[in-house]
């Protein structure tokens, strides 16, 4: 900081100075002739003024060398090109106008460390997931291009029906990875993509159960609504709990189909009534809500899994046996059941299946939202 800059913030200061010193010896020298004495001569008065002078020097100096570090590390700071990173490097404020500014720089600083280490988990999580998903995707790809080319030596419709078949399976794999990667991409701007409506759980269970029939049909698994809620309405975003159901249901298939036992190859959806929960506080209401389970009777989650299956990319024992697993299904179900405010929550038991919980409260997921 510049002495001429440094006075001219204390002029104000400089100047009351100056006039309190001429005041007092204006007072002394009226008092001096009121009472009869001689005023104050030429000398004194240059001499009180001289030492009030040297006084306010004294001050501006000591002031002005304490402050000046702190406000020289701060025009170097506001100079780099990295300002916000040689913050920590700022000396502590010698006045409270310095202590403030101090403060003001020190939580700027810690909300941009904040935004750059939540930018960077966030490229670090589409790195990676696009690198599993690209890897996930080889396999399908690889199975096609070997098919196409044993599909030339066919010599019979039943065999070319056989390939057909399943190159219809791997690209059923490639559409659900296609989807997952939308998912992903679209969490970013859930905000953007959120339409609140009341569904009919019902019915789009059903639609989700439709699309997957082909894979029903091929893995002789028979799946099942039953609603016994007295209403299956719930106030959500259609498209979003679509995603999720889908991604329950998916789990569900895989699962299944590598069960080594042939009995029970069934998916039950149920939608009951239950105790509401709020999932963005983790605390039960007293009112009631709905809740759908997608339950199935597959190889059923390990104890030791069940407390990571929401992390990404967990894939856990059962991965092992679905190489397809990207560890990202449950993860995104469940990070947008909590973005809707709807919890999502998990039971198995290995070797008996699984059953996938969404709890819906009577609470309408655009409480509390103000628009501004």
């Amino acid at each position: 900081m510049k002495i001429r800059d440094y006075l001219a913030t204390r002029l104000a200061f400089i100047i009351a100075h100056l006039l309190a010193g001429a005041l007092c010896i204006a007072v002394i020298q009226l008092d001096l002739l009121q009472t009869g004495e001689a005023g104050l001569t030429r000398g004194s008065s240059i001499y009180i003024a001289v030492l009030h002078l040297a006084i306010l020097f004294v001050v501006l100096a000591v002031d002005y060398s304490g402050q000046n570090p702190f406000y020289r590390r701060m025009r170097e700071i506001s100079d780099a090109p990295d300002t916000l990173d040689r913050v920590p490097s700022l000396p502590k404020g010698k006045t409270a106008e310095q202590r403030i500014a101090g403060e003001l720089a020190h939580s700027a600083y810690s909300h941009y460390t904040s935004e750059v280490l939540a930018r960077d988990e966030r490229s670090q999580f589409h790195i990676d997931f696009t690198n599993r998903w690209a890897h996930a995707m080889k396999t399908p790809v690889s199975v096609i291009d070997l098919l196409v080319q044993q599909s030339r030596e066919t010599i019979s419709l039943e065999e070319a029906h056989a390939f057909f078949e399943s190159i219809q399976e791997e690209n059923e794999r490639i559409a659900h990875g296609l989807d997952m990667m939308l998912g992903v991409a679209r969490q970013e701007r859930f905000s953007v993509d959120l339409f609140p409506e009341q569904v009919n759980l019902a019915e789009l269970a059903r639609e989700v159960i439709n699309k997957h029939k082909k894979e029903f049909i091929r893995y002789s698994i028979y799946p099942k609504v039953e609603v016994s809620a007295g209403s299956p309405y719930v106030e959500t975003d259609r498209k979003w709990i679509a995603f999720v159901i889908d991604q329950l249901i998916s789990n569900a298939i895989k699962y299944t189909k590598i069960s080594p036992s042939d009995d029970d190859r069934k998916l039950l959806i149920r939608i009951d009534n239950c105790a509401g929960t709020d999932a963005r506080t983790d605390t039960n209401s007293n009112v009631h809500g709905i809740m759908l389970t997608v339950k199935d009777y597959g190889v059923g989650i390990p104890e030791h899994d069940l407390p990571r299956i929401f992390d990404p990319f967990f894939t856990g024992e059962n991965g092992r046996l679905a190489p397809e697993s990207t560890g990202m299904g449950l993860f995104l179900a469940n990070r947008i059941c909590r973005e809707l405010g709807h919890a999502l929550s998990a039971q198995s038991e290995q070797r008996y299946g699984t059953a996938m919980t969404i709890a819906f409260s009577t609470k309408a997921i655009t409480s509390g939202v103000t628009v501004k």
